[in-house]
């Protein structure tokens, strides 16, 4: 079995802030293919990044080529919406919406490149999460922060913690995990291991409102902190869950390999909806 790698793009909700990152999907390589990648988010533009896949024995940037030329259509609830745009964000192009997306629709974004198997993917954004009251001291290692679930309705969420630097820029991202005594009946696992993201699903809090109490691996002393609850759909939720599951595994000589969640018909990478919520507050 062969393997490739497909470019991976992550846009941080709410900033124009992107980075591409290494996806290992262990798949029989079919030669080339269309690798599609756009994470949507509510009341922003919408980026879509057109890669080609390459074979595992390209090591280097330089093998994720673009595809300037493709054609890309982004559709609302089945519609054409206006012409995409190329745009160049940190030397990497993206095909850029002139609307914004919205909830309660379905966004499909189909790719075509001359000799290539046309793709598509589609998927919708989640309802914002509901969470407040945040709250940590200087010195600490907890952070805790309330969150409402919706009852009777699969919810999946990211959960992230950072602290300001000297610039007042979040832009230290902690490690934490769940605190195993305060938060055991949230997950099915609570893990020794310190994590700088939280992936779950609602399924041992549905409906539920819980206290989430997260336990730093150091002790904060900044004096700004922020808690980012990220509401994913259910392709976002099983491409997240993929990549972390890799991550952990990855270097494993007796774990099986991971296989990275895609949802492009003919291709690879994720067309997949994220719902941002961010809490600063002060370190008390």
């Amino acid at each position: 079995m062969r393997t490739f790698f497909a470019g991976g793009i992550l846009l941080l909700a709410g900033l124009l802030t992107s980075c591409e990152q290494r996806v290992n999907i262990q798949l029989p390589y079919e030669g080339d293919k269309i690798v599609v990648n756009s994470l949507l988010q509510p009341d922003s533009v919408a980026y879509i990044r057109v890669t080609r896949s390459v074979p595992a024995n390209v090591y280097d940037d330089s093998g994720f080529q673009e595809i300037n030329n493709a054609q890309v259509v982004l559709q609302q609830d089945g519609v054409d919406l206006s012409p995409l745009q190329p745009q160049v964000i940190k030397g990497r192009t993206y095909f850029v919406s002139k609307e914004k997306v919205t909830t309660g629709k379905v966004y499909t974004i189909k790719a075509a490149a001359s000799g290539m198997t046309p793709v598509s993917g589609e998927d919708t954004l989640p309802p914002s999460p509901v969470v407040y009251d945040p709250a940590t001291q200087r010195g600490s290692t907890k952070v805790q922060f309330i969150l409402e679930d919706r009852a009777g309705v699969p919810d999946y969420y990211q959960i992230r913690l950072f602290t300001y630097g000297p610039d007042m820029q979040p832009d230290t991202i902690r490690s934490f995990r769940l605190d195993p005594v305060l938060s055991n009946n949230l997950i099915d696992a609570i893990t020794n291991s310190y994590y700088s993201t939280l992936i779950m699903s609602d399924v041992r809090f549905d409906g539920k409102t819980a206290t989430f109490v997260l336990e730093t691996d150091l002790p904060i002393n900044a004096s700004q902190v922020m808690v980012e609850v990220s509401a994913l759909t259910k392709n976002a939720y099983l491409y997240f869950r993929s990549i972390s599951m890799q991550q952990k595994t990855s270097g494993g000589l007796i774990t099986e390999p991971v296989t990275v969640f895609t949802n492009i018909r003919n291709g690879y990478g994720i067309v997949a909806g994220i719902n941002s919520k961010r809490l600063v507050f002060k370190a008390e």
